[in-house]
């Protein structure tokens, strides 16, 4: 079954023409099918190690070098585009959306992501495919189709062909380094708090962790860290790389900001905001669910948080915004609410690299990157400082 990708509803098509320009759009629905260009990998406080990863990287198959400006960050190209060949194939098995874009780029299938799996036997050679139809990889069955459907946890199938590989810490087999991946304009959103040694920081919506420890990072393990977020499963990925780093500065709470601002009396002097949002610009993207209502709905929960963080930020504090979607509503609209309703001021970014230029509706110095015009994902950065 072949389809025009992304599988996109016709309400988020309108919506698109409405934000984006003709060119603009017709990049991002090309681009954000596939992986970023540009990966990124964060090497944490020991720049030792570069040349023996670059090497390493190097003898893996992958083009990386040595970032121009941080040089804490490796800067990795996928490989792909492939061509699947499923002429032999007759097995299939059915993952949901989510598995399906992991498995796109390169990700064994998964027993959580399993949907159907239709008489296939240990060691059949299988397609994958989405809920859409979309067929992801071709692959080699570890179980039978009952064991899949029983079982919890493990590998369903090993992904032996895919449109796209995508560098990984497990695909690597690179655990024993002190290396996370990490977007870009991730890396920047932290970076352009500019923490210091003496800060108090709370990281609000913190999970699963990796500018919470890169603003550990930053600091020298000196700044008062609290980071929060309502997702205790996702808080455990933070909780195991501040044990694999030994850091020793963040303190981690389990609930949503909103209502742990109406109990404690603490204030932070610096604030990172990167909220939930509909994540449309997450590459790669092969189906997008998403009504108008979601939109409008997400921006409304992220106003209510800024809200909350108001009252924990000292007067002439600092937060920073971050979400990795791109929709007005949820990024210059929410700045704007912050502007006219919370008595903030947007300032500058210390570090600038988006293309992407915001609506003449709202000129903020903020940055806006967008597949299609960057070599990222989609991702939005505002400044603020709290004046009253």
């Amino acid at each position: 079954m072949k389809h025009n990708l992304p599988v996109i509803s016709e309400e988020l098509q309108n919506y698109l023409t409405t934000l984006l320009d003709p060119d603009s759009k017709k990049n991002y629905l090309r681009k954000v099918i596939t992986p970023m260009e540009d990966y990124t990998l964060h090497v944490y406080d020991d720049l030792s190690q570069i040349e023996g990863i670059l090497d390493y990287l190097e003898n893996c198959g992958y083009k990386a070098q040595q970032h121009s400006v941080f040089p804490n960050i490796v800067v990795i190209e996928p490989k792909g585009p492939f061509e699947l060949d499923l002429s032999n194939t007759q097995k299939q098995i059915v993952v949901d959306n989510r598995a399906a874009e992991m498995i796109y780029q390169g990700s064994d299938i998964f027993v959580p992501g399993v949907k159907r799996a239709n008489k296939v036997k240990r060691n059949d050679e299988i397609v994958v495919t989405s809920q859409q139809g979309i067929n992801v990889a071709k692959a080699i069955s570890s179980m039978n189709h009952s064991d899949m459907l029983k079982a919890k946890k493990g590998i369903a199938a090993k992904n032996i062909l895919s449109p796209f590989q995508v560098p990984s810490v497990e695909q690597l087999d690179m655990h024993h380094l002190p290396i996370y991946f990490q977007s870009f304009p991730a890396y920047l959103a932290s970076i352009n708090l500019d923490p210091k040694p003496n800060d108090c920081i709370l990281d609000c919506c913190a999970a699963p962790g990796n500018k919470t420890i890169h603003l550990s990072e930053l600091t020298k393990d000196q700044a008062k860290i609290v980071a929060v977020d309502r997702s205790k499963r996702r808080l455990k990925k933070l909780i195991d790389k501040i044990q694999r780093f030994k850091i020793q500065n963040i303190s981690i709470f389990a609930g949503d900001i909103i209502e742990l601002s109406k109990e404690w009396s603490q204030k932070f002097n610096k604030i990172l905001v990167d909220p939930p949002c509909t994540a449309l610009g997450l590459r790669p993207r092969l189906f997008f669910g998403l009504k108008l209502t979601d939109i409008q709905s997400s921006a409304n929960y992220q106003k209510a948080i800024l809200f909350a963080c108001k009252k924990l930020l000292k007067q002439g504090g600092e937060l920073l915004y971050s979400t990795c979607t791109i929709t007005k509503e949820e990024n210059e609209e929410v700045i704007n609410y912050a502007i006219q309703k919370l008595n903030f001021k947007i300032i500058e970014q210390r570090f600038r690299f988006s293309k992407m230029e915001t609506s003449k509706e709202f000129e903020f110095p903020v940055q806006r990157f967008i597949p299609g015009k960057d070599r990222t994902i989609g991702y939005f950065i505002a400044k603020l400082r709290r004046m009253k």
